[in-house]
Parts: structure tokens; C-alpha cells; sequence
């Protein structure tokens, strides 16, 4: 598993580790042509507030940047999936024209969105569970990473700022983490938290049942029949409008509860 960190490549260089990368956002993205030969990520700064001109800034510069590119989240609203499932229809394409891989920040109640998440899986690289302390913890936030794993998809894990979270978030499954913990007092703790997560990973035994977030291929209707968002507004930088398929049928998607 990799700890993902915010800071600059001098203190990258100073850390260097096989389990060490880099988690750039639009206040803090920097240096990106030294990247060669580094994982990365970036985060969106949703979590303080989306500027979203620092964020299409941000984009450009990502695009075409050196090192292996992990994931780029997407907009969201923290602790709100369907406000989360709606920005994600408004952004989505910009990562995809600059070819950066997308990851949906999932937030309390995706459980409750199955039939739109069929629809999203084909259009994104990786999973970033965020949301709510108890709902990250919880057995909702568990299957969505069971479900992205078993789809081939990153998984990764937001505020992760303790021994005991990081090995929950190893148990599930979880590739990479985060957390402020790691970089605000860097010269004790960043080394024990590279220590942390690169221990042997006990994973938990999956016990959840098959649920929205995993239909059976046989057990339900095709991609092309599940519920997306509709009447999005035109932005500068999402698409101009929804595709004839999503048509007026988004908030039916809140309905698998």
C-alpha cells in the first residue's frame, strides 16, 4: 500500500521510499516535471472549497506529466453522494479529453445510488473513499471497495492519520491512503507511517452480500438502461449538456434505497 503525502519534491527526495507518493492538489502542484519515475495522484481541494479555476489550472498541468499518474479526483461534495454524483456528470470529461485517469469520491449514501454507479464504473480508474468518519467505516464504504477491486479498479483511502486506520484501510483492500498527520509533523511521523503501510496486509474476510453496488450480470438490465444525471448546467469546463440517454431520469437514481 502507498502513503500518498502533499509536499514539495525537496522533501520527496528526502523521504524517498518504495512506498512513498506524491498527492498534489490545485494549491499545491508544483514541480511536475520532476516527476519522472514517481506515483502520484492529485486530490481536488473539495474537502476546503472547489475553486474551479485553480482546479482546470491544475488539470493542464497534470496532463502529460511524467511519473505514473494514479488517479485525479473528480469534483465532489463531502458526506453527499448524489450533490457527488452530479458534479461528477458536470466534470468528468474534462479529465477524460486531457487523458487523466478519473477516480469518483465516494460519499455517504453511494450505497443508495447502484443503478447510476453501473453507468460510472466504465469511466473511472479508481475509487477515493471519502465521506463521512462513521460512513468510511462502515460496511457501506467496505462493499464499493470490495466492488472497485473486483472491477480492477484503484482504491483509495482519505484521512488516514493512524496506525489503526491504516491497517482497516490495508484490510479492505485499500492500494494507497492519505492524511495531514504525515506531512504537518513530517520529521516524526512520516517515516513510521511508510513503516506502517508497508507491513504485511491481513485482509478482512468479505462477508457483504451482493447488493446494488454489485449486480449479478444476469440480474439486472444493461448499462444503457440505468439512470443518470440529467439538466446539467453548461460550465466552462463540463460537458454542454447530458447525452440523450441520461434524459430526465437522474433523480430516479436515489430510488435503490
Amino acid at each position: 500500500m502507498l502513503l500518498l503525502v502533499t509536499q514539495a519534491m525537496p522533501q520527496m527526495r528526502e523521504h524517498a521510499h518504495p512506498s512513498l507518493g506524491r498527492l498534489v492538489t490545485p494549491r499545491h502542484c508544483c514541480s511536475m516535471h520532476e516527476h519522472d519515475g514517481l506515483l502520484w495522484a492529485a486530490d481536488n481541494d473539495c474537502f476546503q472549497r472547489l475553486d474551479p479555476d485553480a482546479y482546470v489550472t491544475m488539470l493542464e498541468r497534470l496532463s502529460g506529466a511524467p511519473g505514473r499518474c494514479l488517479f485525479v479526483a473528480v469534483p465532489d461534495v463531502v458526506a453527499d453522494a448524489l450533490a457527488t454524483a452530479r458534479l461528477f456528470e458536470i466534470w468528468w470529461r474534462a479529465l477524460a479529453r486531457r487523458g487523466l485517469p478519473a477516480a469518483l469520491v465516494a460519499q455517504d449514501g453511494a450505497e443508495h445510488l447502484g443503478r447510476w454507479l453501473t453507468l460510472v464504473w466504465p469511466r473511472i480508474d479508481a475509487i477515493f473513499l471519502g465521506g463521512s468518519t462513521e460512513w468510511k467505516l462502515g460496511p457501506a464504504a467496505e462493499a464499493l471497495a470490495a466492488e472497485a477491486k473486483r472491477r480492477g479498479k484503484w482504491v483509495h483511502m482519505g484521512r488516514v492519520n493512524s496506525a489503526r486506520r491504516i491497517r482497516y484501510a490495508a484490510s479492505i483492500g485499500c492500494d494507497s491512503v492519505d492524511g495531514t498527520k504525515w506531512v504537518r509533523w513530517r520529521d516524526t511521523y512520516l517515516d513510521s507511517g511508510l513503516g506502517l503501510v508497508s507491513d504485511p496486509v491481513q485482509l478482512r474476510l468479505q462477508t457483504v452480500s451482493r447488493g446494488p453496488l454489485a449486480p449479478s450480470p444476469s440480474a439486472g438490465a444493461p448499462a444503457s438502461s440505468a439512470p443518470v444525471p440529467s439538466g446539467l448546467r453548461t460550465g466552462a469546463w463540463g460537458p454542454r449538456r447530458a447525452s440523450a440517454r441520461s434524459e430526465g431520469v437522474f433523480d430516479e437514481a436515489f430510488r435503490d434505497r
